[in-house]
């Protein structure tokens, strides 16, 4: 059966309590591999010197070009919901703009070491997400998407959303999976538009390690959006 990634506004209290154990359960030395820091310390790599023939952001300052932004997270979301085993939701921050309550409890941002710098006055508005994913041509798109909301909300979120580590806070795979669900959308109304590099493989292994033709369906993945 397909996975069916619900909005965060519809969950209940019982499944906010299922997918913050979830989270739980990946963190600590005892936990199985990939254990939450692999996640976490992958996503350093891919910003830092080393990974920057990944192609997984865009940042002038080192010369680097996101031409796998879109692909590299989608697949980066698919590894970590399997490892979770419950549908990642994903955060409709046009919609709730607010950071999601749950996930938002001083406490448990304390247990997590996850520091946040909250600015809402940094956040996308619909008018800038709509001219953002206006263009047709998908490199046009992406770079326009990761520049715009994507940088957006992270800066909005600040502390460790703001920084290599940005997994470390739970927020990010809602926000990056309601970026997923953006280009999910954006492809159904420009099915003619994908990347050029289809037979290129994300790095690194284990958790990445596929080409980027084997993600550009996500009913191929086995997940949707509702």
């Amino acid at each position: 059966m397909a996975t069916v990634r619900p909005n965060q506004k519809d969950l209940s209290e019982s499944d906010w309590d299922e997918f913050i154990d979830a989270i739980n359960s990946m963190h600590g030395t005892g936990a199985r591999m990939p254990a939450y820091r692999e996640f976490v310390s992958l996503h350093v790599d891919a910003m830092d010197m080393g990974g920057m023939s990944w192609g997984v952001h865009t940042m002038p300052s080192m010369g680097m070009v996101g031409i796998n932004f879109l692909a590299w997270h989608r697949q980066f979301l698919h590894a970590f919901e399997k490892r979770l085993e419950i549908p990642l939701p994903y955060w409709d921050w046009i919609e709730d703009p607010q950071i999601p309550p749950r996930l938002n409890d001083r406490r448990l941002l304390r247990r997590w070491s996850v520091a946040r710098r909250w600015n809402p006055d940094e956040m996308p508005t619909d008018d800038q997400v709509e001219s953002q994913i206006r263009p047709s041509v998908f490199s046009v798109f992406q770079r326009s998407l990761e520049l715009g909301a994507h940088a957006a909300v992270h800066i909005a979120i600040g502390g460790t959303m703001n920084s290599s580590s940005s997994p470390a806070d739970p927020i990010f795979f809602l926000h990056h999976a309601n970026l997923d669900r953006i280009w999910a959308e954006w492809q159904q109304q420009n099915p003619g538009s994908n990347p050029t590099n289809r037979n290129e493989i994300l790095q690194r292994r284990p958790i990445m390690g596929v080409r980027v033709s084997s993600i550009l369906k996500i009913s191929s993945m086995g997940y949707s959006y509702d």
